[in-house]
């Protein structure tokens, strides 16, 4: 158990082999990067760019590195929990993205998908020349669209865990998971767990969000998972009053419903009028 669980683990980290990649936003990369077994919660008010950021930092400009990589030793796989938009608008908002990086060129989500018009002949033309990229996406981004509660996504982690690795008992009380590639790192995003389904058994926001994060913290230890949690502060972090006196360090009582999370996290970053990092 010591040669696998602590030894090898940091010889890898000594001889430089520690598996991550770079975050790609000068104002973090110094602190910290994405790799395995880390716990990271988005905190912010409503409209304040959580989901509009974790898309950046932890979905798109990752991806974007990995298809980049001639023979990435490092491997990538995205499991997208989005509660709130359709697998439809993700898929089509990120290549409206990718095609204003590329060429300057803004064709809205709503365009794109005629909701208000249609796309130019040129800009339809554009768009099928990210026919491979889409591809290549959808083999490295699992997105699941819709509410869900924690029992179901914790089920679904563990089918997914067991298709791509095994459980080995070591002894009496240890068991190990083995993944069939060492070299993936499985980022899990929930966005946002404030939208989780209540159960017979978990009846409250409160429940169902410590349930999750419960299960997530699971797999962030036994499988190696980095789950990634966009939640929300609740309405008192914008009082005028608080502003004024120059009262915006979150407390406990301004997390949602729950600050199980936060307890949990290895890192959280906090986003109101700009946005603070607090890494463990």
């Amino acid at each position: 158990i010591f040669t696998t669980e602590v030894l090898n683990p940091i010889e890898e980290a000594m001889n430089g082999k520690t598996l991550q990649i770079p975050i790609h936003l000068d104002r973090v990369k110094e602190i910290f990067a994405i790799r395995k077994s880390i716990y990271t919660v988005i905190l912010g008010g409503t409209g304040s760019g959580k989901t509009s950021f974790v898309d950046d930092a932890y979905v798109l400009n990752p991806f974007d590195w990995f298809i980049s990589q001639d023979n990435p030793k490092v491997k990538l796989k995205i499991i997208y929990r989005s509660m709130e938009r359709s697998r439809t608008y993700k898929f089509a908002k990120w290549i409206s993205r990718k095609i204003f990086y590329d060429y300057g060129i803004i064709i809205p989500v709503g365009k794109m998908l005629g909701w208000t018009d249609k796309m130019t002949k040129d800009e339809h033309d554009i768009f099928l020349t990210y026919k491979d990229y889409m591809e290549k996406m959808e083999e490295v981004i699992t997105i699941i669209d819709g509410p869900e509660n924690p029992v179901g996504i914790a089920k679904e982690l563990k089918e997914y865990a067991l298709q791509n690795g095994r459980i080995e008992q070591l002894d009496t009380h240890n068991k190990i998971y083995i993944p069939n590639d060492e070299n993936v790192i499985t980022l899990v995003i929930i966005d946002h767990i404030g939208l989780l389904k209540t159960t017979k058994d978990l009846s409250t926001k409160k429940q169902v969000i410590d349930k999750m994060s419960d299960e997530l913290r699971y797999a962030r230890d036994f499988f190696g998972y980095s789950p990634v949690v966009v939640s929300q502060f609740n309405r008192d972090i914008s009082n005028p009053i608080r502003i004024k006196n120059g009262d915006v360090e979150p407390q406990l009582e301004d997390f949602k419903e729950s600050s199980q999370t936060q307890d949990d996290a290895d890192v959280i970053l906090f986003f109101f009028f700009f946005y603070q990092i607090y890494k463990r």
